[in-house]
């Protein structure tokens, strides 16, 4: 029953099987990993617990309880197990998962990657990890790596809806989405509550202007999920759109009350303030953003200052340095286009040098 997916079924079996057999350890190891594949992940740990008590030492099973504890976000104890099965079992693939989950929750990407590195070098086979990697080459940027990461795991496991999912939202999020709604579309109608469909479908309806729709459907997960710094952001996003600034505001103020620094947090905020008008606030933003993190969209919104200052010689140069970046994605490829338009027109309005009269293209 596990191995044909049909979970609900194993558990009514297995609840049979220790209801007359409380100690059965090989009935507790399924049920733990049934829960776990339910995701019901306090009860997966309880059986654990159990099953510990008879095995202190069992390595593969405090590396399970430690990917349960790092899915509830106790992150101490998780930290704990994964840490002492690595000690009883450098090799465990399971435990360097779960050592790497708890790195990602706890803001340590770069750790998380090191760490899904050596689970994947022990177990190549792994589905979840590839997927845990490219949601932490996602954190860090690296969408290119964590497209690869994402078919990978789909290649491995075509019911992996997590990576389906992230793969469809990356996709949007790189400007492709007709490619990145055949897999929102197929994750949601699998599962309608995947939350990483839901937020891949929020972007979808804000880069298609469908703004209320697109705030309705980040409301549903804005504070549901583990990490929802994304969901901020693009809610941000959209209700920018819809000029409601302020509101706009309590979404970065929030994911940079987590994030402090996070440059792109913050070239959002600035352009939040711009909208405002509040330009002091919004160039220290932005200056602190590229400052950490060149983008298109940063460069192109301090220009917008530069050019509402009527100071129209800094506005061509953000304009041109926004012309000279790559994509990194569909919100870069908007601006961009803007900086080109923009170049023409500001540039003839430049005063040529030299004592000459007239303006310079």
């Amino acid at each position: 029953m596990i191995n044909q997916g049909n979970y609900a079924a194993a558990v009514e079996r297995l609840n049979q099987v220790l209801a007359t057999d409380p100690g059965n350890e090989k009935a507790l190891g399924l049920r733990a990993l049934t829960y776990s594949r339910l995701n019901r992940l306090a009860e997966a740990r309880n059986d654990l617990d159990g099953l510990l008590k008879l095995r202190p030492d069992n390595a593969p099973l405090l590396a399970m309880r430690g990917l349960a504890e790092a899915g509830l976000r106790q992150f101490d104890q998780g930290m704990a197990d994964v840490n002492r099965a690595i000690a009883l079992d450098p090799n465990n693939a399971a435990a360097y998962l779960g050592r790497g989950m708890i790195n990602a929750g706890t803001g340590k990407a770069g750790d998380a990657l090191a760490d899904y590195d050596r689970s994947i070098g022990i177990n190549p086979k792994d589905s979840v990890a590839f997927t845990e990697r490219g949601l932490a080459e996602i954190s860090l940027n690296q969408t290119e790596k964590a497209l690869l990461d994402f078919d990978q795991a789909l290649v491995l496991n075509q019911s992996n809806d997590l990576a389906r999912a992230w793969r469809g939202l990356t996709l949007l999020l790189k400007g492709r989405g007709a490619e990145g709604l055949v897999d929102i579309n197929g994750a949601l109608e699998r599962n309608p509550n995947n939350q990483a469909a839901q937020l891949g479908r929020g972007l979808a309806l804000l880069t298609s202007g469908q703004f209320d729709r697109a705030v309705v459907s980040f409301d549903q997960i804005v504070g549901k999920m583990g990490d929802d710094t994304l969901a901020r952001m693009l809610r941000a996003r959209a209700l920018l759109a819809l000029k409601k600034p302020a509101v706009a505001m309590s979404d970065l103020d929030h994911v940079l009350g987590v994030r402090p620094g996070y440059p792109d947090a913050l070239a959002l905020r600035g352009i939040v303030w711009s909208a405002m008008h509040e330009y002091g606030k919004a160039r220290d933003d932005l200056d602190r953003a590229i400052s950490r993190k060149e983008t298109i969209e940063s460069y192109v919104a301090r220009a917008r200052i530069y050019e509402a200052q009527n100071n129209p010689k800094k506005a061509t140069d953000d304009f041109r340095r926004a012309t000279e970046l790559t994509p990194t994605g569909v919100f870069d490829v908007l601006a961009q286009a803007e900086s080109k338009r923009k170049i023409q027109e500001l540039s003839k309005r430049l005063p040529c040098g030299s004592g000459q009269t007239g303006t310079c293209l």
